[in-house]
């Protein structure tokens, strides 16, 4: 495992520099807790074994600038080893570009709270999508570990509350994109081939439509409904296949009709993706 000591080792420097290198840990019955808060502090984690973040001393490993603002900063660990980055966009960017690279991906995400409640895990986390707000490295996105938070900084109709996995989809890098024609009769193609984990964007456009036709991916709730225009102006769509399945049928609202189908390809488990 290789460990990123960045400025955690100075502080242990800085000890020896001023005993003029006669600093020992402290032996008796305290001796062993010393050696146990010295790894704590090369790996950048506090005694609870969650990240910590410090202002001025820690970099972002996306960017490569230096932190800042807690208060925006984010952190995700893979394999011990602490990835620290400077906003939530960055740890997104980072995010993705281990992913499309099939690299190890992050065991646990942590996001600070922009209300200063420090860092918390990404499944207690709201994200506030805004270009209203000032944000580090203009990414717009902050995080909140208090719902009712997140809805006082929303001031603006455009402005979204989203958890990870939508902010995901908003914001994640694609993967490739995807062509679908809708007709009165059904779907070009019929069937939508895509694997488990991909980000696509569905490049939908009607023809020949008599009128606007408004669809919906039943199994995939989150992708809303989508108002194609009987005038044939493209409409794009951001899908995250998160969910395997051999069929997830593609309806018509106004009467229900099944056009065409998605097919995701995928382990249901994580024990069949390690299989």
């Amino acid at each position: 495992m290789q460990i990123d000591l960045g400025g955690k080792v100075k502080h242990l420097k800085a000890l020896n520099e001023v005993s003029g290198g006669k600093w020992q840990a402290p032996k008796g019955r305290h001796g062993l807790a010393w050696p146990c808060l010295c790894l704590l502090l090369l790996l950048g984690c506090a005694p609870n074994g969650e990240p910590t973040i410090t202002a001025g001393v820690d970099g972002c490993a996306s960017c490569g600038m230096l932190i800042d603002k807690e208060t925006e900063a984010a952190a995700f660990t893979v394999d011990r080893d602490v990835h620290t980055f400077c906003s939530p966009g960055c740890l997104l960017e980072g995010f993705e570009r281990r992913r499309q690279a099939g690299e190890p991906m992050p065991e646990h995400l942590y996001f600070h709270d922009y209300a200063g409640g420090g860092l918390q895990r990404v499944e207690d986390v709201t994200f506030l999508v805004t270009e209203h707000l000032p944000t580090v490295m203009g990414w717009g996105i902050l995080a909140f570990a208090d719902a009712a938070d997140a809805r006082e900084h929303r001031r603006h109709d455009d402005e979204l509350l989203v958890d990870w996995r939508t902010l995901r989809t908003l914001r994640g890098k694609v993967d490739r994109s995807v062509e679908l024609v809708v007709t009165d009769e059904g779907l070009q193609p019929a069937v939508l081939e895509l694997t488990k984990g991909e980000l696509v964007d569905w490049i939908v456009r009607g023809e020949g439509l008599t009128e606007d036709v408004v669809l919906a991916l039943r199994g995939y709730e989150e992708l809303g409904e989508v108002a194609v225009p009987a005038s044939g102006e493209t409409v794009h769509v951001r899908l995250l296949a998160s969910r395997p399945g051999d069929g997830f049928p593609i309806v018509r609202l106004s009467d229900g009709q099944v056009l065409g189908r998605v097919r995701v390809h995928g382990a249901h488990t994580s024990d069949e993706e390690e299989m």
